[in-house]
């Protein structure tokens, strides 16, 4: 991968990435001449396949690359995919469009007017035809870009290791991986999600469209991650396939039930010159409506398909298994193998932590509130002392964003416990600890490993992390005023009492404005002695 110093090991992440990117390449290389011929509508459907999968993939690796190349190679694969998009939905209009018409011209004599130029279907094809071939002027000229900007060559070239820089088999050249890839597949099957409530309204087209993006970007993201799971998640992936394939024959119903309409409203619209047979103008509209009429049925008989194939998936628990496969089942190759001793785990984390040292004597006063106050709340939240093991260990690495600057650490500490590759800890329970560290400062987004989660280990993440908050604020000042502290359990709040070495007025402040966490996961009002 780019810019490694001699002999230095490529990040297990990168490598990894290379070995998903470059299949896409080798695709779009072997594609080129056939798509410039434009003989085949096969060969622009698999670049533009395989160019739509690069743009998914790239983005996910993109740390392993320079800024400026990163950049560079998403805007140009961003243009030949449109163009290619553009391209490939005409062909399949054209497609749809003969065998409408030979359809058409095979039913009983009599029953329909003879096709003729002046036929409006007819027209339409000539049209798309037309259009089609100047978009191959477009598909060409994005074609000689690709070219000239050598974008396929370089971003191989930045695939490809130095020799001498891969160190290490099997899971030791994947490392850091798992965490990140879970966290990433959950945003995207939380993007699947936001639209559930409209999977019921057959009249939320725009909605079903937006699913089906969503469903394949779950997809190429799935596809991307696969070789790190057991049976690289072929049924899971398959379903979906499903899924984006009856979203996108309604779609296609969409356009042209839109473009009928339009196509009748202008028809109406026109004028007629004086002497024009009777019922002219009745037939120019009659092809159109049937369309119309034949596309809307199509509709109606795909979405009842989508809507039972979406009930059947919610109905056997598929979302949900897809989630527990995505967080244990990785494949045993990427794993950690058995269990280090409590003080291996906590030696890793203070490790961590180094990688900020002005902020370690903070983390440790922060872990010792915390795990105070964990254990004065436990009839509170009732939670295992593994439980409390994660709470130390989140308090221990939650400002190591800090090495980024202030603005924004908190998220960046959870980005850096996701994807650190020396933490001895199940993936669950890396990417809880990540979450836990990230929410410390409030008004963090959960993100897709939150979303992957059960209910349970929801409310875990929820209760360490409002621990956390108030912890953090008790040493705002970063001075280790606050040396213990005692609470009471109430009907309608809980009342702590600080032993302190100095004046905590502002600590005391500062904590109770980091209780709103707090309040909502015990509905209780926090109350600082």
């Amino acid at each position: 991968m780019p810019h490694p110093e001699a002999q230095a090991p490529v990040p297990g992440p990168c490598l990894f990435g290379a070995g998903r990117l470059i299949p896409h390449l080798d695709v779009i290389s072997a594609e080129i001449d056939g798509v410039r011929a434009a003989d085949d509508p096969e060969h622009i459907h698999r670049m533009r396949v395989a160019s739509r999968r690069l743009r998914a993939a790239l983005p996910l690796f993109s740390s392993c690359f320079s800024e400026k190349d990163f950049r560079h190679w998403m805007r140009v694969i961003k243009k030949i995919t449109a163009a290619l998009g553009d391209a490939r939905d005409t062909d399949v209009q054209i497609a749809f469009l003969k065998k409408y018409l030979k359809a058409q011209a095979s039913m009983a004599p009599g029953t329909l007017e003879p096709a003729h130029a002046a036929d409006p279907i007819t027209a339409l094809l000539s049209r798309l035809q037309k259009r089609r071939r100047l978009l191959q002027k477009q598909v060409t000229s994005v074609l000689d870009e690709l070219e000239e900007a050598q974008v396929i060559s370089s971003l191989r070239e930045a695939c490809v290791a130095p020799e001498g820089a891969v160190k290490g088999r099997g899971r030791e050249r994947y490392t850091g991986i798992l965490p990140v890839a879970a966290d990433r597949i959950g945003r995207r099957l939380r993007g699947v999600h936001r639209f559930e409530p409209f999977v019921h309204n057959p009249d939320a087209v725009f909605e079903h469209h937006a699913t089906r993006i969503a469903a394949k970007k779950l997809r190429y993201t799935l596809e991307t991650y696969a070789p790190l799971y057991r049976r690289e998640l072929k049924k899971p992936i398959a379903r979906i396939k499903r899924l984006q394939d009856l979203l996108g024959d309604i779609h296609d119903c969409d356009v042209w039930i839109e473009q009928m309409t339009l196509a009748i409203i202008k028809q109406r619209a026109r004028r007629h010159p004086l002497g024009a047979p009777a019922g002219a103008a009745v037939s120019a509209v009659a092809p159109l409506r049937r369309l119309l009429a034949d596309r809307e049925r199509c509709r109606a008989r795909l979405y009842r398909q989508f809507v039972r194939y979406w009930d059947a998936l919610v109905r056997t628990g598929f979302w949900d298994d897809l989630g527990l496969a995505v967080l244990e089942g990785q494949r045993s190759a990427f794993s950690h193998r058995g269990r280090l001793p409590a003080k291996g785990v906590r030696e890793a984390f203070v490790r961590l932590s180094a990688t900020a040292p002005d902020h370690e004597a903070h983390s440790r006063t922060v872990a010792a509130l915390a795990l105070r106050l964990f254990d004065e709340l436990a009839p509170l939240h009732g939670l295992s002392r593994r439980d409390r093991t994660l709470l130390s260990l989140a308090a221990i690495v939650h400002d190591i964003g800090w090495t980024f600057g202030q603005a924004g650490h908190q998220k960046k500490s959870a980005e850096l416990v996701f994807s650190c590759a020396d933490l001895p800890v199940p993936v669950r329970e890396q990417g809880i600890i990540a979450l836990v560290a990230g929410l410390h400062g409030g008004n963090a987004p959960p993100g897709g490993f939150f979303f992957l989660l059960p209910p349970a280990d929801r409310r875990r993440v929820r209760i360490l992390a409002s621990l956390l908050r108030v912890a953090d604020g008790l040493d705002y000042l970063h001075a280790g005023s606050v040396t213990g502290i005692h609470c009471t359990i109430r009907e309608t709040d809980v009342h702590c009492t600080l032993t302190c070495t100095s004046d905590t007025a502002t600590e005391k402040a500062r904590a109770l404005k980091k209780s709103d966490l707090f309040r909502d996961v015990f509905g209780k009002t926090l109350v600082i002695a």
